[in-house]
């Protein structure tokens, strides 16, 4: 049962992620570009191609983040004429691969209309006879079995913010990817509203419930007023991984195939 818990916050997740999602192979659009170097190359080899690029470029080669290091991940402003001569380089021998930073951003969502309520036993929540859509998936039966307590969720949007609701949800060490700092503030609500659906404090006369409330939360930011990147969600993602998530909800889309992308989520399709 607890699979299945889990199963529905991924569902919920994915659900909002393909909402008038344009799908990963469509065109997106980038302001910046990706050069992912060969681990192997020597440093004093990585060195001069980055002072190469800043040269020939007019550029400043930067760390996507502190987490890039290992994995030699630079950025660099530039559009689709910067990109096909950097593909074309002699610097491109020392990189796995050159690619766009898309821009991904918040999905389109549109009200859904709120179904007739059946009666239940639940929280004390006041305005959880309102959530019509736990009540349609289970959750009742469901927090007979488990409520997600040992398991954690990474939370990969415009980050959280500590609302009252949230007050007596456990949360872990997450960071901030947008403004490369730890704390990973909410300017949005996006990602607030996303946290509180999964594990919003429950059964507090306060609100409304989450699904697995005793779960614990990982606050990602990758989106701002303008989107984020796919350097910084492909971070999250390995951050995550590499941090103990057990669950991964990313509600999020925007166009343009990344291979970076892929490399951070192997299962991805």
């Amino acid at each position: 049962m607890k699979k299945l818990l889990l199963l529905c916050l991924f569902v919920i997740g994915l659900g909002i992620a393909l909402f008038n999602f344009q799908g990963l192979a469509a065109k997106g659009t980038f302001e910046s570009i990706v050069l992912d170097f060969r681990e192997n190359v020597a440093n004093s080899v990585l060195q001069q191609d980055i002072q190469a690029i800043a040269q020939q470029y007019h550029v400043e080669p930067h760390l996507n983040s502190k987490f890039s290091i290992a994995d030699h991940v630079y950025i660099i402003k530039g559009d689709a004429q910067v990109l096909a001569a950097l593909k074309k380089s002699t610097l491109a021998k020392d990189t796995e691969f050159i690619e766009p930073n898309y821009i991904y951003s918040l999905p389109t969502e549109t009200a859904t209309a709120a179904a007739a309520n059946p009666a239940f036993t639940g929280p004390n929540d006041p305005l959880y006879s309102q959530q019509w859509n736990f009540h349609s998936i289970g959750m009742t039966a469901a927090w007979a079995q488990t409520k997600g307590q040992g398991a954690t969720v990474a939370v990969i949007d415009t980050g959280i913010s500590r609302t009252p609701d949230l007050e007596k949800t456990g949360f872990v060490t997450g960071y901030d990817f947008v403004n490369d700092k730890e704390q990973a503030d909410d300017d949005n609500g996006h990602g607030t509203h996303v946290a509180g659906t999964i594990a919003q404090s429950t059964n507090n006369n306060y609100g409304t419930a989450g699904i697995a409330y005793e779960a614990k939360l990982m606050p990602l930011k990758v989106l701002a007023s303008g989107g984020g990147t796919v350097a910084d969600i492909a971070e999250a993602i390995r951050f995550a991984a590499d941090n103990g998530a057990d669950v991964i909800n990313m509600s999020l889309g925007g166009g343009g195939e990344s291979q970076l992308m892929r490399e951070a989520s192997p299962t991805f399709p």
